[in-house]
């Protein structure tokens, strides 16, 4: 039995998924800590990935020895300069080609069931990525909030605050969200946000505050409408692009994140803008699983690519 495997790695855990390369079937399972080197440091990102693999490999009674392909998509291996320190590290102890690559990369492969077509996460960050069979990748957004992340979780709770501000100048729409605010951020008086942003800025706290944001907004907020509309706009403005730079003839996309997974306005407005400029496209809504799934479909892609080059085919690239 051929056996690949793929790792769908984040920032908090990490999921390890072998394969049965004929049939696809699924061999094993396992759970292992964070894998995003941003975030722990590339040392421990490293032994992390080492020991998941071990594991999964020792519940299917298997050794690293018999993998025969492989894919690590992972938060933080988005760019060629991190791809490459892992493939290094990953070909001194395995014997079987690797794909390395970002999650976002897998989450669209495995939503999709397909190596080609383009996906937008927005969660406590925001990116879009378009993808075709021959292994082309184009991405747009995706750094970070200090540099963007338009449209995310983040940026809407940081707008609240940031707008909500000029709103009490008179210099922005009328508002009623920074008293919900001060609770969401346990804090007593407005005066103490100025301090909080500049002196205990958390991103995770920030992008807790955007179901606030939208709540207002479903309760007819004027400045809480105004961010949700912009919100849906910039979004739509990072998968647009993704499309301009990668016309694919289908329009398959794949929504993730928990800003576009759960129903309400924000998803709505995006979804009618969509459908608005791309009246046949099929909108799929990623689960807790397709990234492990996608990077097994992407592992399982370097086998055909491989026996595609041994009969002098042209192949497609992962």
């Amino acid at each position: 039995m051929r056996v690949g495997f793929g790792i769908d790695g984040g920032g908090t855990k990490s999921r390890a998924m072998l394969f049965e390369v004929r049939t696809g079937r699924v061999i094993s399972q396992a759970i292992g800590g964070p894998t995003n080197l941003h975030s722990i440091g590339l040392e421990a990102a490293q032994s992390n990935v080492r020991q998941l693999l071990g594991r999964v490999c020792l519940k299917a009674g298997l050794t690293q020895s018999d993998l025969v392909c492989g894919c690590l998509a992972s938060a933080g291996l988005g760019r060629p300069e991190e791809q490459g320190v892992f493939r290094t590290f990953l070909s001194s102890f395995l014997p079987c080609p690797v794909m390395v690559c970002g999650d976002g990369e897998a989450l669209l492969a495995g939503a999709l069931q397909s190596l080609e077509g383009y996906a937008l996460i927005a969660g406590t960050g925001s990116i879009a990525l378009g993808r075709n069979k021959d292994g082309g990748l184009v991405r747009s957004g995706g750094l970070g909030h200090m540099l963007g992340d338009e449209g995310s979780a983040c940026w809407m709770g940081w707008e609240a605050v940031r707008r909500g501000f000029k709103s009490l100048e008179q210099r922005d729409l009328p508002t009623r969200m920074l008293d919900r605010l001060l609770g969401h951020f346990a804090l007593q008086s407005q005066h103490e946000l100025i301090d909080w942003f500049h002196q205990r800025f958390d991103k995770s706290k920030v992008a807790a505050a955007a179901p606030l944001v939208i709540q207002a907004a479903e309760q007819k907020d004027a400045l809480a409408m105004d961010i949700v509309d912009i919100a849906s706009l910039k979004l739509f403005e990072l998968l647009h692009n993704v499309r301009f730079l990668l016309p694919l003839s289908e329009h398959r996309i794949a929504l993730a994140g928990g800003m576009l997974t759960q129903e309400n306005l924000l998803r709505r407005r995006l979804l009618a803008r969509i459908a608005e400029a791309w009246p046949d496209a099929r909108i799929i809504f990623a689960g807790p699983n397709d990234a492990t799934a996608g990077a097994c479909l992407l592992a399982n892609s370097l086998i055909r690519e491989c026996g595609a080059r041994e009969r002098g085919e042209k192949a497609e690239r992962p």
